[in-house]
């Protein structure tokens, strides 16, 4: 990796600054765009409740492990026909759905028996199975709405028009069509299915359910994990150094923003390809021009993967890419990420082998007491979900009846989505690692002041 473009600030009052920028290439061998929410699954089974259908199952270790090499048609592992969500939903309130699709081969599993080895032939039979209700979603006993799952993967669709296209008419719109048929009102979108949407700008007929992108909860909740880390490896957040990967995407740019609200780093280092570095600059403009105060300067960055990271304390990753970029080598160099990436900024592999001297962990929200998702998403328990599902049932609780979240949210919405998830009761949660383990900061906090002392 290396930062091939460098904005610094010479001179800066809260609306006069200058950006210097280093040449760069025209070209870059990563395909590293930045995107919107990671949406993964737990590795650990969880037991669903069964009073919803008699066919519901125990996941298992054995179910969602590696792929099923089997022959036949792809079969559900169980099946949750609408109206039996729509009939033990809160009476006159509707429930709340999320939907997601499919990010990787290995997800497939969960929910499927008969998954193949990727072929056209396979290909050709997802994009032929209909969205499907993936589990109830509880609170406590009582069924207040819905998991939603497309079984097209992102990398089938998402490179493309034509395939964003084909996706929004086989997966999208059928999906919201099954939400609305169980009752739902408000639909959180969760990983890249706000792209078939346009982020809510592209009109539909099916109202409701309404819909909401997550990007507001997102970014506040990446910000509280950043806060959250920097107090337990001992740093202070305002004389911190923090870095934004993906930050000319969607995302990156409302959580550029929210980060400078109120709480800022010190230092806040936009960071996307070369090929958006114009948007960097503006957007770092825009940023100083904001900070009325000028407490906080904004650095812009690219890179490829020849020279290595800029120095910065603790990184936030908001970017997509179809190859993992970061390697561990790459991790160690900052004290914590985390990784709201698509579908992840560093592999497995660097993933642990960098663990002890770093936190690398996931964004997700712990949801209030009695919340039970009932899918085994990659989180620590089913009490966590994502955060645009955090969003979603946020706006739901509040009897929101129209689409909350869509576009690029300004701060100020995104300042009212963060006090409406601490109103329902979501915080961060325990760190847990992007590969689903739990991971203990006490050790990393210890080994990386150790090396330092000895360096």
């Amino acid at each position: 990796m290396s930062i091939l473009g460098n904005a610094k600030q010479q001179t800066r009052t809260p609306h006069q600054f200058s950006l210097e920028l280093k040449g760069r290439p025209s070209n870059t061998p990563v395909d590293f765009v930045a995107l919107i929410v990671q949406r993964e699954f737990q590795s650990k089974g969880k037991q669903m409740k069964t009073s919803v259908h008699h066919e519901i199952q125990t996941y298992s270790e054995g179910q969602i492990g590696g792929r099923q090499l089997q022959t036949g048609a792809l079969k559900l592992k169980h099946t949750i026909p609408p109206d039996e969500i729509r009939d033990n939903l809160p009476a006159g309130q509707g429930g709340v759905g999320f939907l997601f699709h499919a990010t990787d081969w290995e997800t497939l599993s969960f929910s499927f028996h008969n998954v193949k080895h990727r072929n056209a032939s396979f290909e050709e039979e997802l994009w032929n199975t209909r969205p499907f209700i993936a589990s109830p979603i509880y609170s406590g006993s009582q069924i207040i709405g819905a998991n939603i799952a497309c079984p097209v993967p992102l990398e089938m669709w998402l490179g493309s028009p034509r395939g964003i296209k084909r996706f929004r008419e086989t997966q999208f719109f059928p999906a919201l069509e099954l939400a609305r048929q169980a009752g739902l009102n408000m639909v959180a979108m969760g990983a890249s299915t706000p792209y078939a949407c346009n982020y809510g700008a592209l009109p539909r007929d099916i109202k409701p359910p309404h819909i909401t992108t997550g990007h507001a909860a997102t970014a506040a909740m990446l910000k509280d994990w950043a806060m959250h880390c920097c107090n337990e490896l001992d740093l202070e957040f305002g004389n911190t150094k923090l870095a934004l990967f993906g930050a000319a995407g969607r995302l990156g740019t409302t959580v550029a923003k929210y980060a400078l609200y109120k709480d800022a780093p010190r230092e806040l280092v936009l960071i996307d390809l070369p090929d958006k570095v114009n948007l960097l600059t503006e957007q770092a403009r825009e940023l100083m021009a904001s900070d009325l105060l000028g407490k906080t300067r904004v650095s812009v960055h690219t890179f490829s993967p020849d020279t290595p990271l800029p120095d910065f304390d603790g990184a936030i990753l908001a970017s997509s890419t179809s190859v993992p970029y970061l390697t561990a080598a790459d991790l160690r160099r900052a004290q914590f990420w985390i990784d709201d990436s698509h579908p992840r900024a560093a592999s497995v592999e660097a993933e642990l082998a960098s663990r002890g001297h770093t936190l690398y962990i996931e964004c997700f929200a712990r949801g209030p007491a009695g919340l039970n998702t009932a899918f085994p998403f990659r989180l620590p328990t089913t009490r966590d979900c994502y955060t645009c599902f955090a969003e979603g049932y946020s706006a739901w609780q509040e009897g929101i009846a129209s689409d909350f979240i869509i576009g690029s949210p300004p701060v100020w919405s995104v300042s009212y989505t963060h006090s409406l998830l601490k109103k329902y009761g979501f915080a961060v949660g325990p760190f847990h690692g992007k590969d689903g383990s739990p991971i203990e900061p006490a050790a990393a906090q210890l080994r990386g002041k150790q090396e330092l002392m000895g360096s």
